[in-house]
């Protein structure tokens, strides 16, 4: 190769790598279709390559466009991540996060500090307003946390986050007040507190522990998990808890187990990256970071 390839060359070929459409790559760089097409060939003219196989309808990328771009993906993003740190005047990258007003408060808003000490070049904003799955792609909503129901399988562009595990608690003082209890049947038969959204997770404890007969009684419903939380701490009643997000909860005493056998379930939160974002590359660094940091607690 006589020189080095052009810097726009390269970011043609990552918006096309990712978006597997010249189309959508021009669409996502201000260019036309006939202009990426153009810096691509020329791409691979100067690598003595094809970096992409042509089909009649569609867009694949080739063994040696396989390994290039995740060679140039790396470079790009140590370059945007490089650019923000030495000119901070420069407009910064704005990641939006979708999750539930639970997730945010408990769990994602207590580890951005560290985030963004480590990347100050990237604005984190949360969004806790419902949005519906199309809208997710048109309103800027770079990361959505979110659970899937039982037997359902991730889609493409979905990475495992946490491994929630859900089990009874309650306040200390109603242990002490009521408990303790023989069993899973017992704890049936006291006030149980329920939150919109996870309203089926006591019927699915229940079918998997109790006895046969032995019906969930309706109790407290509470419009979300923080209210549940508070409703629980104040010796309320009895929750399904989930862990991790009430760790702190356990570890400061304002929540106990409500049974000493591990009597639990199990749920998957999963990360999903829009990919069709402006900052789909800023995105995607929040969201290895986020995943990283999981698997070090949960490891």
């Amino acid at each position: 190769m006589s020189k080095r390839p052009r810097l726009n060359y390269l970011r043609a070929f990552d918006a096309a790598s990712r978006k597997l459409s010249f189309s959508l790559a021009a669409e996502e760089l201000n260019l036309t279709q006939a202009a990426v097409s153009q810096q691509i060939r020329k791409l691979e003219t100067s690598l003595g390559a094809a970096l992409f196989i042509r089909h009649n309808r569609s867009l694949t990328l080739s063994e040696h466009g396989k390994a290039y771009f995740l060679v140039v993906r790396e470079v790009l993003d140590r370059l945007d991540t490089v650019t923000g740190q030495i000119f901070p005047e420069v407009e910064k990258n704005v990641v939006s996060v979708r999750c539930t007003p639970s997730v945010a408060t408990i769990w994602l808003a207590p580890r951005l500090r560290e985030f963004q000490r480590a990347h100050p070049e990237i604005d984190v904003h949360i969004r806790t307003i419902d949005l519906l799955p199309d809208q997710f792609l048109t309103q800027r909503c770079e990361l959505e946390i979110l659970r899937l129901p039982p037997d359902t399988e991730p889609l493409g562009n979905m990475r495992q986050l946490l491994n929630a595990e859900i089990f009874p608690v309650c306040a200390p003082d109603y242990l002490e007040r009521h408990g303790p209890f023989a069993g899973p049947d017992a704890i049936c038969g006291q006030r149980l507190i329920h939150t919109l959204g996870y309203s089926n997770d006591w019927h699915r404890w229940a079918k998997a522990y109790c006895s046969a007969g032995v019906t969930v009684p309706s109790g407290l419903t509470v419009d979300g998990l923080n209210i549940a939380l508070d409703a629980t701490c104040q010796a309320d009643g009895i929750m399904l808890g989930r862990r991790p997000l009430i760790e702190t909860y356990l570890a400061d005493g304002r929540l106990v187990p409500a049974l000493v056998e591990n009597l639990s379930l199990y749920s998957v939160y999963y990360l999903q990256i829009n990919s069709k974002s402006l900052n789909w590359r800023a995105g995607r660094i929040l969201g290895d970071w986020l995943i990283n940091k999981a698997q070090a607690v949960s490891g």
